[in-house]
């Protein structure tokens, strides 16, 4: 501690800052708020000129930094304290710097308003600079993208390059909206214009852009195996996809292995290597759901892939995840705040057409429902599952009724209700994985005996691998997310809000609410007790919409019955709920 009783002095900053850098892939978050608690609390008053100078640079670097290794939530809270301090100290440039670092992270935690917020202020202090007011308008592309409206991302690359008309040699930012560019066109389904864009910046590309930026470089190669394949030069591809290939080995961070996970699934999908594609593509997706900006494309992609493989049922279901994750929690927001109206304008009713043109395609493609033929054999498994923890062996059949029952309250069609009661059915069946002494264990869990038990949600996608029929693959996304909690502290790490599949997150609520309800999770609960529960935990544990939606069901059901929801007796009164949503309601 310095003299005064204060936070250290920088140079005892500046140490942990450096110790981060090498760790930045696996040091928890709690660890890591830690670390960087003393660096916020030095931002939030007055800092010594020579002390700023030295810490700003390096803060915005760990945040640059934790951006690439996909932890951009986890790294907001220290831009947002660099900018506050710039502004306080009066200081346009790193204010500006800060700014448009705050809209990089917040605009890939999918948090649009907050982005283009930050882009905008970059944009005041921009001090007409064309150079600094093109990338500026590059990243707000890259926002737009994120949200899903290409059209609009387009249109903001075209600012960054008209900006840039007058000046001669090679601009980085030049290169840059060109990449990003030739990924509207493709998305757009503009191939002809974006394999033009994407040939230019190739065209463009120094070794001191790639090393600038080496993620760029990936992107434009995995642009353009996309395009190519999309045009039919298929033989033109290979060689970008080893280029994509090479450049993400040597970055090695998330975002850089999902693109080159993409790119070499695209060319496999091409060549006939569709198993082997859409293997891969289905990896890659399960990384993007820690790299929230990185989802939506990963998505449209597998989207594609899946209907031209004849999967018409899994595409319709990656198409409503898009859907639900990407556009509606970050359009609706940018609906939202008055001060993005002039953008909200721009977010057309294009995308809406669009996403409801392929729905009606692949509902038009979907099969009619039918049992898959190992269904009887997987609930037996389940069953017994359950039998380790629930002595009823009815703990999946609960949660089965009440995810039913929560889905159809939330305004999800009766059919697919139905579909997601029968999949939350299986949600533990990876608990046959766990030995029966750590399930029988009642006291506290160490680490390694509790890393042990989270693996069951590994296990239980694993059993559920063969998904090709619409229910297991629905069953296997549930058991593999179920344990994921909205603030993203659960498992799997750093998958949290809308970026969990909203089946996954209706199925946690049923499975909480069960747990205290029977006594699974500890000393039984009331059904009322529980409900409060769940209302404590909503906006943490769980989607605060879905808790709210599941309070209101649970009361106007059991009020129907005559159930009394405060009883000592809770099982009972429970079991007769859980009798009454298990009932045939005409959903075939």
């Amino acid at each position: 501690m310095s003299p005064s009783g204060l936070l250290p002095e920088s140079p005892d900053l500046l140490e942990p800052l450096s110790a981060l850098e090498p760790r930045l892939s696996c040091i928890g978050r709690a660890e890591l708020a830690a670390v960087l608690a003393p660096i916020v609390g030095r931002l939030a008053e007055p800092v010594a000129a020579a002390e700023w100078l030295e810490l700003a640079p390096r803060a915005l670097s760990l945040c640059r930094k934790l951006y690439a290794n996909a932890r951009s939530g986890d790294a907001l809270i220290l831009a947002r304290a660099v900018l506050f301090q710039a502004a306080l100290t009066d200081d346009p440039v790193l204010e500006r710097r800060a700014s448009i670092v705050c809209g990089l992270l917040a605009a890939d935690t999918a948090d649009i308003v907050e982005a283009i917020e930050h882009y905008v202020n970059a944009l005041r202090l921009s001090a007409d600079d064309p150079v600094e007011a093109s990338g500026i308008w590059n990243n707000i592309g890259l926002a737009m993208g994120i949200a899903g409206n290409y059209e609009m991302a387009g249109r903001c690359y075209e600012r960054a390059l008209d900006l840039l008309r007058e000046r001669q040699g090679r601009e980085y930012v030049r290169y840059a909206a060109c990449v990003n560019l030739a990924q509207s066109h493709f998305h757009l389904a503009s191939h002809a214009q974006g394999i033009g864009h994407a040939e230019r910046a190739l065209a463009e590309q120094t070794q001191e852009f790639i090393e600038r930026d080496a993620h760029v470089a990936l992107l434009l190669r995995r642009n353009l195996v996309r395009l190519l394949v999309a045009l039919g030069r298929i033989d033109e591809a290979p060689q970008h996809v080893a280029e994509a290939a090479a450049l993400a080995d040597r970055i090695r961070t998330p975002r850089a292995l999902i693109a080159a996970a993409t790119a070499r699934a695209v060319h496999e999908l091409a060549t006939g290597g569709t198993d082997v594609g859409l293997t891969r593509l289905e990896k890659a997706l399960s990384h993007a759901r820690q790299v929230p900006g990185a989802l939506r494309d990963t998505l449209a992609c597998t989207i594609a892939a899946e209907e031209a493989a004849g999967h018409s049922e899994r595409a319709l279901l990656r198409l409503n995840e898009l859907s639900e994750h990407v556009y509606r929690s970050a359009i609706d927001k940018a609906r939202g705040n008055v001060e993005l109206a002039a953008v909200a304008g721009f977010i057309s009713s294009r995308c809406d057409a669009a996403q409801e043109q392929a729905r009606a395609r692949l509902i038009s493609k979907r099969p009619a429902a039918a049992k898959p033929e190992s269904w009887d054999a997987l609930d037996r498994m389940a069953v017994s599952a359950a039998l380790r923890m629930d002595r009823s062996g009815w703990h999946g059949k609960r949660v089965g009724a009440l995810s039913k029952a929560l889905a159809l309250a939330s305004g999800m069609n009766p059919l697919q209700a139905l579909e997601i009661g029968f999949a939350a059915e299986l949600h533990d069946i990876g608990m046959l994985s766990v030995p029966e002494e750590l399930l029988a264990r009642k006291g506290t869990v160490r680490d390694a005996e509790h890393a042990i038990v989270r693996r069951h949600i590994d296990a239980g996608a694993e059993i559920l691998g063969d998904d090709r029929h619409p229910r297991i693959f629905l069953a296997r996304e549930i058991a593999r997310y179920h344990h994921a909690r909205w603030d993203g502290e659960g498992y799997p790490e750093r998958v949290g809000h809308r970026f969990i599949p909203v089946e996954a997150r209706i199925c946690a609520i049923a499975d909480a609410y069960d747990e205290m309800v029977s006594g699974l999770a500890g000393p039984a609960s009331s059904m009322d007790q529980a409900l409060a529960e769940l209302r404590r935990e909503a906006g943490s544990r769980f989607d605060p919409e879905l808790v709210a939606c599941f309070d209101r069901m649970v009361r106007e059901e059991s009020e129907d019955l005559g159930v009394d929801l405060a009883s000592t007796a809770g099982m009972e009164a429970f079991q007769e709920l859980v009798n009454a949503l298990q009932e045939d309601r005409g959903f075939v």
